[in-house]
């Protein structure tokens, strides 16, 4: 699972900065949440603000 996350980070993170932003996630899935996701208000989301706002598996 981890490994299916990262290379879809990877493959989102068009500009190899390590973090996603709101252009690179413009048509993902992503783009309606990334308000709530991006707890530090940077414009952008890391993998931390990402794995934090994962929803719990059961």
């Amino acid at each position: 699972m981890q490994a299916r996350m990262d290379q879809r980070f990877a493959t989102a993170d068009a500009n190899k900065d390590g973090r996603l932003s709101r252009e690179e996630v413009k048509d993902g899935r992503l783009a309606s949440r990334f308000d709530a996701l991006d707890t530090d208000k940077d414009g952008s989301l890391s993998k931390d603000e990402l794995a934090a706002g994962r929803p719990a598996r059961r």
